[in-house]
């Protein structure tokens, strides 16, 4: 039996890693934030990014978003979406672990 003092700690430190941005896990504000992404939901919701009303949901997931507005924001138009997001490369990446 080996004492526990005598061990390495186990040093867990938040990285910074790149995570793709999401429908489901993305913040509207964030999306809107970021100039490819917020190409990508102009592109597939025209105006979006113009729309006076869209900063009440912007602490909203679109996928929460879709709760309330299921005809506009179907899982065909989010499936799109996400797909869209996943060829953006490094510009479509958001920072997390900060």
């Amino acid at each position: 039996f080996q004492p526990l003092a005598d061990t390495p700690a186990l040093s867990i430190t938040p990285t910074a890693d790149k995570v793709g941005y999401s429908t489901s896990i993305s913040k509207i504000g964030d999306l809107l934030a970021n100039p490819a992404t917020r190409a990508v939901l102009d592109k597939h919701f025209p105006g979006m990014s113009e729309d006076k009303q869209i900063a009440m949901a912007s602490g909203m997931t679109l996928r929460a978003v879709q709760a309330f507005a299921p005809a506009q924001f179907s899982n065909e138009a989010l499936d799109a979406i996400d797909a869209d997001f996943g060829a953006l490369g490094d510009s479509g990446h958001q920072q997390v672990g900060k």
